[in-house]
């Protein structure tokens, strides 16, 4: 396993964590998508899904944002935090593009 595989394993791992002690799945089995338009996805669709379809979305938005700023470090506490921000936003507002809200917790 290279460098780069590790950390983004070591990624996905965390941020499924995350997304698991964050979001508590609803009840019930969910299907989700097999295609998703990333800006005009919502946090209401985020939000609905069971834990292991919103682990795989924060794990995605995660990575779109981070390729899209050209970040190239990664530090598990400024992650978390970010998508708790992202995660809280769309709680208060479900109709938010989930994509507003990561891009509003990831700005300084």
């Amino acid at each position: 396993m290279t460098l780069i595989e590790g950390r983004l394993m070591r990624r996905a791992l965390l941020l499924g964590l995350v997304g698991g002690l964050l979001l508590p799945a609803s009840g019930g089995p969910q299907v989700f998508p097999h295609r998703v338009e990333v800006a005009k996805y919502t946090c209401r669709e985020f939000l609905s899904l069971g834990g292991e379809g919103r682990a795989r979305v924060l794990i995605y938005f995660n990575g779109y944002l981070d390729g899209k700023s050209g970040t190239s470090v990664w530090a598990d506490d400024v992650v978390g935090a970010r998508v708790e921000r992202a995660v809280n936003s769309c709680k208060a507002t479900p109709t938010l593009p989930l994509l507003e809200a990561f891009g509003r917790a990831w700005k300084p």
